[in-house]
């Protein structure tokens, strides 16, 4: 009996310990020293690992210090011990969350933007709040203001593992990868996008490319044509299938295609430019001729115009037109 008894009072001290520390770490939170509590914290820790009071409070105090790494691995402990302080957490992560958003947003948007603030607040956010794609999102567009491109796609291949289905993201994926001279990656993200979004212009339009930096010709084409079926009042795609066509010399189907983008955009400079050249690459030198006048009037400043002027006056035999014209070009340096 004396022995069940020391037992039952060896257990009860043992007990008394744990409270005390945990009790001294609570009393020092409200007294402001979280140094003294997070030393009392620890050591209830020490006697009792599996108390997810202590790991939850324990998280608290990183979160006020801005020890977020601390702060998620605490509050992810006492979640696994049990959802009693769930409620709680959620409550700490969206407080602490919501101040290094806001502040991102507020270096990122200013008036002269403090894009490595933005950047160093964002990542914090993300830390606070693993799962929050809005956080993801505006760290790969601060990523993108530093011309980091590798970290944005791996910022954005992240967004895209936490949502699969995620549209936009496909597609910048594609589109930074197409900056980086990756092809078969920018292929792949948005043959995806086009699977999950089809008729989209930009991403048909993106993918063609992705083809052709392939050398997928077949493929390009069938892409454009499909962005043209898509959005019929588009010039885009018809001016990319132009210069599909005309890279591989067939003037003809380029000059359709340049005369179906000029149609429906008449101000685009660029497709009446191609929409000459065209015409010179059938030998239809009266055709391209006031193309270009019009366009050395509306665009005095390029060069390419003005060569191509110069090499119409020649064929024409006017000389002198043909030097004012080579002149120009070559003054305007480009």
């Amino acid at each position: 009996m004396k022995r069940l008894l020391s037992l039952l009072s060896l257990y009860a001290l043992f007990l008394g310990c744990q409270s005390t520390a945990l009790t001294a770490a609570k009393l020092y939170i409200q007294q402001n020293e979280p140094l003294k509590a997070e030393e009392q914290l620890q050591q209830a820790l020490q006697t009792e690992p599996q108390n997810p009071e202590a790991h939850f409070l324990l998280g608290k105090l990183y979160a006020d210090q801005g020890k977020y790494p601390e702060m998620a691995a605490s509050f992810v402990r006492s979640l696994e011990l049990g959802p009693k302080f769930a409620p709680q957490i959620q409550e700490q992560r969206q407080h602490y969350w919501a101040r290094e958003y806001n502040e991102g947003v507020r270096q990122a948007s200013a008036q002269s933007p403090a894009f490595p603030e933005a950047l160093a607040a964002f990542q914090r956010a993300t830390v606070i709040e693993p799962d929050s794609l809005k956080s993801w999102r505006n760290l790969a567009y601060v990523y993108y203001q530093l011309d980091s491109l590798d970290t944005t796609i791996r910022t954005y291949q992240h967004i895209l593992a936490l949502a699969p289905s995620d549209t936009s993201t496909l597609y910048s994926i594609g589109v930074l990868c197409l900056k980086q001279g990756r092809a078969q990656e920018a292929e792949a993200a948005l043959a995806e996008h086009n699977r999950l979004k089809p008729g989209n212009v930009e991403g048909l339009v993106n993918l063609a490319v992705a083809h052709v930096e392939q050398g997928e010709l077949a493929e390009a084409e069938r892409a454009y044509n499909e962005a043209a079926q898509a959005a019929p009042q588009d010039h885009r795609p018809y001016y990319n299938l132009g210069n599909l066509h005309f890279n591989q010399k067939n003037y003809p189907a380029a000059l359709a295609a340049y005369q179906r983008a000029v149609e429906l955009a008449p101000a685009d400079l660029e497709s009446r430019y191609n929409l000459a050249v065209a015409h010179l690459a059938l030998e239809q030198v009266d055709s391209a001729f006031p193309i270009l006048q019009q366009l050395a009037a509306e665009d005095p400043g390029n060069a390419a115009v003005w060569r191509e002027l110069g090499r119409i006056h020649a064929i024409k035999g006017r000389v002198k037109e043909s030097e004012e014209a080579y002149a120009r070009a070559d003054s305007l340096g480009r």
